[in-house]
């Protein structure tokens, strides 16, 4: 209120200025103040008229120039408009000088008027021209609407005016929409302290010279953001000067007549209703007692974009076929003064008014409105008219009512009307956005709860959060607030707007976490996201080929979001801050880094938290505070100008050194990510490494991974030296784990890091650099099954571990020994290798903890290893015993990858003849981590074995189908470890699908990949199998050769269970052709050497068959004595 008494202290009336504060009089009403307004105040008759001829002839720009403190520059998304006045020049030369200044005034003050109205910014005028921002300084979540509405008032007001040019005046607005400077812009004064820069003001300008006089053109970025709120006409693609693109323009020929705001806003249809199923089973309960005839009013209230209008739009469209009776009364902020606007307009849509209708014509077709539900069409027809400003002369008395009795009256036919039409057939009523109702619409609401309860009236009252109504606790009102929606619903809106299609996981998770579960945020994201070509569109889906940029906030909601903070001005600058910490501030950091009295902070921060801007958790100083939305916190941030961020990322990195040391040690990538945007790299680059490091160690691999490359990003700006190339190194070498877990030690990109490394490490390098380098070089040559060159890496392994003394080293040479020989079919001496490891482990504890800080845990992968290894051994309660210690130490030291390796390891035993529910749970967990934590080599293993798990539980298609997409994903990422095995597993779920055919084509592609490779652990299961099928299409002869080759190779594998299968199924087609004895001759001694795990289904298997071969033998025995008799 300052300015305004700044301004009566200069016409020497301040002794007024009480009571205008009083009053809530600031310069936004000023203008508009009347003779009337003054009386009102008390203010005397010769000091009115000083103030009104003062409001007259003031100097609008300066006016609004005090209504606006000074600013600090701020990048802000405007709508600008500017105005021309059409012929100035002809009228300078004809007019008097003090004539055209004259009408000058007149003109300025028309437009000065309108534009503080719209709650518009009056930036400048230029002579006969006049700029104006709209989102500046207070921003709306419709300023697009307000500046264009303000243009259209304006060419109206401009052409009434009445001056000495003694012709219409007229004029040519153009508007342009985008991201600006505005504001203080290098301390000059008044000169610049509103000054804007960027592309729009000049757009706009351009476009205004592109058409007739009284017109108001838009460029493309404002159109986008009108929907279908006003009638547009295209003018094509334009040249401008200035411009380098050809610009797209559209001529506003005047405002639509939408059915309803959220109709108009959503032009393109409406979404399917995603996650208010309950919402909507409660709507539809109480349209039915409604239409019993227990009148029924339901408040759905919530925040903007949250989907209260949806859920309205949808029930509509559900009653669509039933019989009933619509209206809809749209509340708006434009008229939040004007009485009854909501049922004006309301009205006119009903009755069909054009705007070149004459009064007459509007009257005839209000009558007819009228008739069609009433017989008193003479007794409310002078009421209605006088409500929609109708002149109706002699048609009907004139009456001679008090204004009180004519509003009373007015409202009292509203209601009957509603009511009429409810004796009639149902009514659903639509009442939107009751917190910009007017006094009377309310007063009429509230006369329509009251009437409604024993009438066929449903009533949805859509309102945001503040608006609390006087009847909300009545027994025929229900409340539906509603809340944001969980992830699962935000995916489902995510897939809905990319028209089925599949995005990428690191794409939907940015969406997911920057939207909070407010559809319109998702909806509109998701749009920004596909439309800014970032994405490569597939057949199914999207692929991210490049690092995904952090997530602009959509241009459609860039005004509603800045409105949010703008309502707080004066503690806009704390949010700011705390934006620039991040969506989460401690008190006690805010507190260091601002140099603000702590009872002023705590006063702003309460402000920003009773505005729901931010949540608190906890007491200051110990208080934590949350953004409530991502988008929120975005908004803050970005308004900023970009050396202001560096100046705050830098002082809060700094504060963090010097007092957090907490943080320092266990977030070091809090200070790297402030360090990097305040510019010092090698700060920054430092703190890196530190995060990846730390992550590494805690088998956060996907954090790693983002740490360490955006470490390496930052180093190759520094300038070439030998410093620079060591740190290379070091982030290099913890990169190296880090994607192999990510993305899978076969693929290229870890190859790459791992070449990156070995070239900067050179000759030279320490037991640990040398030792990264091979672990990453073995794990790449034994995911692409060259197990021959894996186990020349692990004998360098046990050169440098031998060289150096090193348990840790050598625990690792043994358990890569020991995996390999595993692949290779060395089952015996791949045992002795991996108990070692455990030996290892067992007796150097602290060494073994501290050698690596990347890969996996030691003794849970060795565990999970042996168990596969003691079951093709023959000990398969051994082998149990080895997994449930594998999984019970996996799950102690809660580390993601170690877990989420040792569960997929471990649910192949599963498939071997183990435990398949369990190890369908260990699929399903390794599944869930790896997606979660993006370690995708672990998620296309783990689906495989969950596909083979389905299939031999009987369910093949599905089986099938996850084996063979996994399989595709391994092969394209050069992962051919184990594809003997998932080669024989697809085989076997087509053989049992009736696809014999398939299956031997598949299982021939395995025995030239165990050729190929030396990958021999699933050799003897190929045979075997290969005689099975052969054996259902009726080749005995070659059958029996397979199945003969499977036990050969078991036996020289020392591979017991491979032994004890292939016996089984040889020994079973030997008890079909009637050999039984030596059918038992060949199972009976395999049989008896198994000492455990005879209640697996393997042993129960040839137990039974055994007794069967027994059976049949006495019986032939039998046969044969009494034959010989």
């Amino acid at each position: 209120m300052q300015q305004i008494a700044d301004w009566l202290e200069k016409l020497g009336l301040g002794q007024y200025a009480q009571r205008f504060a009083e009053n809530g009089i600031d310069v936004s009403v000023l203008p508009e103040l009347t003779d009337e307004d003054l009386d009102r105040l008390g203010v005397l008759l010769g000091h009115r008229r000083k103030m009104l001829r003062a409001i007259a002839e003031i100097n609008r720009a300066e006016l609004v120039a005090e209504r606006a403190r000074r600013h600090d520059a701020e990048r802000r998304h405007l709508t600008i408009l500017i105005c021309d006045l059409v012929g100035s020049t002809a009228l300078t030369a004809r007019l008097d000088p003090e004539d055209m200044s004259a009408v000058i005034d007149a003109y300025h003050a028309a437009c000065a008027r309108i534009t503080l109205s719209y709650d518009g910014f009056l930036a400048d005028f230029r002579g006969d021209g006049i700029l104006a921002y709209f989102g500046y300084p207070r921003a709306h979540e419709d300023d697009a609407e307000r500046t264009v509405r303000a243009g259209l008032d304006i060419i109206a007001a401009v052409a009434r005016l009445e001056t000495r040019a003694r012709e219409p005046l007229s004029v040519r607005i153009g508007i342009a929409t985008g991201i600006v400077v505005v504001g203080d812009l290098g301390g000059e004064g008044k000169l610049r302290e509103h000054a804007v820069v960027g592309d729009a003001p000049n757009l706009a300008s351009r476009l205004q010279t592109l058409v007739e006089p009284n017109t108001v053109v838009i460029a493309e970025s404002t159109r986008r953001l009108l929907g279908d709120l006003f009638c547009l006409r295209d003018l094509g693609q334009h040249e401008l000067k200035g411009i380098g693109e050809p610009v797209r323009a559209w001529a506003v020929e005047g405002p639509s007549a939408p059915n309803s705001r959220f109709e108009a806003v959503r032009p393109t249809g409406l979404s399917d209703l995603i996650g208010r199923e309950a919402e909507m089973d409660f709507l539809l309960d109480r349209q039915r007692l409604a239409w019993k005839g227990e009148g029924q009013i339901i408040l759905i209230s919530g925040e903007p974009g949250i989907g209260k209008s949806r859920l309205a739009a949808a029930l509509a469209d559900r009653l669509a076929r039933q019989a009933h009776t619509r209206f809809r009364y749209q509340c708006s902020a434009y008229h939040a003064n004007s009485a009854l606007r909501p049922v004006i307009d309301a009205l006119e849509r009903a009755a069909g008014f054009k705007a070149e209708d004459a009064p007459g014509r509007r009257l005839d077709k209000l009558e007819a409105l009228l008739a069609s539900s009433t017989t008193q069409v003479h007794a409310v027809a002078p009421l209605f008219a006088a409500l929609l400003s109708i002149p109706f002369g002699d048609r009907y008395p004139q009456p001679v009512f008090s204004p009180a009795q004519q509003r009373r009256r007015t409202l009292a036919a509203l209601l009957d009307q509603l009511e009429i039409h409810a004796r009639r057939q149902p009514v659903l009523l639509l009442i939107e956005d009751a917190q910009w109702a007017d006094d009377t619409s309310l007063e009429l609401l509230d006369l329509i709860v009251e009437r409604a309860r024993q009438l066929p009236i449903l009533a949805l009252v859509t309102s945001r959060p503040e608006f609390e109504p006087p009847w909300a606790g009545l027994a025929n009102v229900g409340t539906l607030a509603l809340d944001r929606l969980n992830r699962e619903n935000v995916e489902r809106i995510v897939t809905h707007v990319a028209n089925g299609r599949a995005l990428p996981t690191e794409v939907l998770k940015q969406i997911v976490a920057k939207t909070d579960g407010n559809p319109l945020f998702v909806e509109e994201l998701t749009k920004a996201v596909l439309e800014a070509d970032i994405l490569v569109e597939l057949p199914d889906g999207y692929r991210l080929d490049a690092p995904l940029p952090p997530l602009a906030i959509p241009e459609t909601l860039q005004d509603s979001l800045m409105a949010r903070l703008d309502r707080l001005h004066s503690v806009k600058q704390i949010a700011q801050v705390g934006a620039t910490i991040g969506r989460d501030f401690s008190y006690s950091l805010i507190r260091a880094v601002i140099p603000r009295d702590e009872t002023v902070l705590k006063h702003a921060l309460t402000e920003l938290e009773q505005a729901e801007l931010v949540y608190r958790h906890g007491e200051p100083p110990e208080a934590v505070y949350s953004f409530k939305h991502a988008l929120v916190r975005d908004a803050a941030y970005e308004s900023l100008l970009k050396r202001r961020r560096q100046q705050l990322h830098g002082q809060i990195a700094r504060t963090l050194e010097e007092k957090f040391s907490d943080v320092v040690m266990s977030e070091p990538e809090i200070l790297a990510y402030h360090f990097t945007e305040a510019g010092f790299i090698d700060l920054a680059t430092n703190y890196w490494l530190k995060a990846g490091n730390r992550a590494l160690s805690c088998s956060a691999n996907g954090e790693a991974v983002k740490h360490l490359r955006r470490g390496i990003e930052l180093t190759r700006q520094s300038a070439q030296s030998p410093e620079r190339v060591r740190k290379e190194l070091d982030f290099y070498l913890a990169l190296g784990p880090a994607v192999a877990a990510t993305e899978g030690d076969a693929a290229h990109e870890t190859s790459r890091v791992f070449s990156r490394a070995r070239e900067l490490l050179g000759d030279a390098g320490t037991l640990k650099e040398q030792m990264t380098i091979l672990w990453g070089t073995y794990l790449a040559h034994s995911m692409r099954a060259e197990h021959t060159a894996a186990l020349e890496v692990t004998q360098q392994f046990s050169a440098l571990a031998l060289k150096h003394d090193h348990p840790g080293v050598s625990a690792l040479a043994n358990r890569f020994m020991g995996q390999t020989l595993h692949y290779m079919g060395a089952f015996v001496e791949a045992r002795v290798h991996l108990e070692r490891t455990l030996a290892l482990c067992a007796t150097n504890p602290e060494a073994i903890a501290t050698y690596r800080r990347f890969g996996v845990d030691d003794q849970v992968n060795t565990l999970s290893m042996l168990a596969s290894v003691l079951l093709l051994l023959g000990c398969p309660e051994q082998s149990a015993a080895a997994a449930e210690r594998a999984e019970k130490r996996a799950r102690a030291i809660g580390r993601t990858f170690t877990t989420a390796l040792a569960f997929t390891n471990m649910a192949v035993l599963g498939t071997m003849g183990g435990d398949p529910q369990r190890a369908l749970a260990q699929a399903d967990e390794a599944i869930s981590l790896g997606v979660d934590n993006e370690f995708a080599a672990l998620v296309r293993r783990a689906r495989f074995f969950r596909g083979s798990l389905l299939a031999q539980a009987g369910d093949l298609q599905l089986g099938i189908e996850l084996m063979r997409s996994a399989l595709a994903a391994a092969d394209s990422n050069s992962e051919w470890n184990r594809r003997t095995l998932y080669l024989c597993h697809i085989a076997s779920a087509h053989a049992s699908l009736g696809q014999p055919e398939v299956g031997l084509a598949l299982l021939d592609e395995a025995v030239q990949q165990t050729e190929a490779t030396s990958e021999r652990f699933f050799e003897a299961e190929l045979y075997r199998l290969r005689g099975e099928i052969r054996l259902s299409l009726g080749e005995k002869g070659a059958a029996e050769a397979e199945l003969q080759r499977a036990l050969t190779i078991a036996r020289q594998q020392q591979a017991r269970w491979w032994e004890l299968r292939a016996a089984t199924s040889l020994a079973r087609h030997w008890h079909d052709e009637g050999r039984y004895v030596e059918a038992i001759s060949l199972l009976e001694p395999i049989y008896i050497w198994f000492v455990e795990g005879g209640d697996t289904p393997d042993l129960k298997d040839a137990k039974l068959l055994l007794d069967q071969l027994n059976t049949m033998s006495r019986r032939q025995m039998g046969d044969d004595r009494r034959y010989r008799v």
